[in-house]
Parts: structure tokens; sequence; C-alpha cells
């Protein structure tokens, strides 16, 4: 049940219209990230691009977010839908902070991944970082223009890798007032810092960690046909979850990142059911390296 899709050969260039970024400068910018979302800014180097997540006061994901630093500005890349309401919320959040909060129109989001990427240079007006999610996803990249980075891959192509990783992003993904942190795996992928202190939903966000009360997990599913978002998804005629993003393999199948009810996962594990659609198309569960040990059951097993 472990599935692998390989990195380019050659590095390509991903744009991402979907996306759109959020700038904030002033001299407590870091301080005043810092206490609001759920990773440690005040570390975060300029070569890297973390993710984090602002939440409600009662744990559940707002928004999510990647962010990235140059001189004396922090960059926050999100869902263009979503960037609106974040610097509202941000503003909100500032009081009398000298901060200034604004969406830099000239900026556009793209990611330079495949193999080499690395080692390639990008025009000095380029903002990039290392994805710290995951090594396979590259760099992420704020551009002015597309013809100076290197050959343009699909979107579809990044997507497709970042769901077989089994990494959420945007609201698809992450419902929000809906979503929790570790039901997402984010505190696996660097967006959670539990020893910095205080942060809005740090309470729960704490406690659920702590105390291992984590009941559902996202996971990549494949299957013969595409999936909606929100489609339900059953183990016999018991709904066990839905559907988040999905794209197109090379192969012609369809791969779907889903949230399931632990439960569902081990016995899908064990063979006792098949996880399936609502209209019974059937679905292949798959589960990256990076998630063992699954809360609860599979602390000494790992995939067949």
């Amino acid at each position: 049940m472990k599935m692998s899709i390989s990195p380019p050969e050659q590095p390509h260039f991903s744009a991402r219209p979907d996306l759109t970024v959020i700038s904030l400068t002033g001299d407590e910018v870091r301080d005043f990230l810092n206490d609001i979302v759920t990773a440690q800014i005040k570390t975060l180097n300029q070569d890297t691009a973390r993710p984090a997540c602002l939440l409600t006061p009662q744990g559940r994901i707002l928004f999510d977010m990647m962010v990235m630093i140059s001189q004396q500005t922090v960059y926050l890349v999100t869902q263009a839908e979503q960037a609106g309401p974040l610097a509202k919320r941000l503003m909100m959040y500032r009081l009398r902070r000298k901060i200034d909060i604004s969406q830099p129109a000239d900026l556009q989001v793209g990611h330079l991944w495949g193999n080499g990427q690395a080692s390639l240079s990008i025009p000095e007006d380029c903002i990039s970082g290392t994805d710290e999610r995951h090594a396979d996803l590259g760099r992420m990249v704020l551009f002015k223009n597309p013809d100076d980075l290197p050959a343009q891959g699909k979107a579809d192509d990044w997507q497709a890798m970042r769901i077989s990783l089994g990494i959420p992003e945007g609201t698809d993904d992450l419902t929000p007032n809906r979503a929790l942190m570790l039901e997402a795996g984010l505190h696996l992928l660097g967006a959670v810092d539990f020893d910095k202190g205080c942060y809005v939903g740090q309470e729960v966000t704490a406690r659920t960690h702590y105390r291992g009360l984590v009941k559902r997990r996202l996971l990549p599913v494949t299957s013969s046909a595409p999936l909606s978002t929100g489609q339900a998804i059953r183990r016999g005629e018991v709904s066990v979850g839905q559907a988040g993003s999905g794209a197109r393999l090379s192969d012609g199948q369809s791969i779907t990142l889903a949230s399931l009810r632990l439960d569902a996962v081990q016995a899908t594990l064990a063979g006792e059911a098949d996880l399936i659609t609502e209209d019974g198309q059937p679905l292949s569960l798959h589960i990256p390296d990076w998630m063992h040990p699954l809360p609860g059951f599979d602390e000494t097993e790992q995939d067949s």
C-alpha cells in the first residue's frame, strides 16, 4: 500500500496562479507572526519556505500558508481567494504594532522542482526557499517574470506529487473552521512548534498532541475515475471519510487526498474491508513513509 511518484529527471518550474502573496514589513513583524501562527517564525531563514496555519481559538484551521523571508519582509503565500480574508484577520491582530500589510500585485508564485533543481541559480529579483514539507516538493519561488525561470512544467504534475506524498494544502484539504492540525499531519511537516509558547489555538492543539486524541488522518487514495471534493468515502455501508484535493496521474488513474477515520484505515490495512466511494468505485489506500507510525495502531508496522 505504498506508492512512489518520482520527481522529473530535469528541473521543472510550475507556476501556481491559484496562490498569491501577502507581504508584512516592520521591526516587529517576526514577533507579531510568532505570537499568532502555529509555526516558529523567529528562527526562519531566507532560504526556507515553512508551512504554518492561523487557527481559531478552538484550534481549528482558518488559513494555511507558506512563510518566506527576504531581508526585512515576511511573505505569506496562500490561496488567492483566502488572501483578502487572511490580510483582514492579520490587520485585526496587528492592533497598534507598526507593521505594514499589503498584497504586492507584481509577485507570482511557483515551484522549482525535479532532479538538479537545487543547483540552479535563479534571477536576483526572485525570492526562493526550500519547501520544508518534503524534499521532493523542491523550492517555492516568488517571481515577476516567468520567462527568466527554467522550462515550464505542468502545475498538475506538481500537485500529483504533493498529493501522493500526503501533504495537505488549501481549503479542499483543510476545511476552514473544521480541520485540525494533527489530523492533517501538519505537526510532522514543520507547521507546528510545540515549544515556542502561546499562539492562537495553542491550548487545544497541544492538548490533542500530548493526549493522542487523533481520530482521523489525511491519506492518499487512488481510483480509476476522479473524485469530487467532499465526496463521501465508505467502508461497506459506513461513511468513513471524504475526498479532498485531487490530480491525474501519468498512468491515467486519479489520486486524491482523503480525510479518513483511523479505525477504517486500520481495518483496511488488516484486509477486513475495502474503501469505496458512495457509488461503489473501489479505492486503493497509500501511506507515505513519513507518516509512520500512524496514531494508535502501527507503531511497529510498515507498509507491505
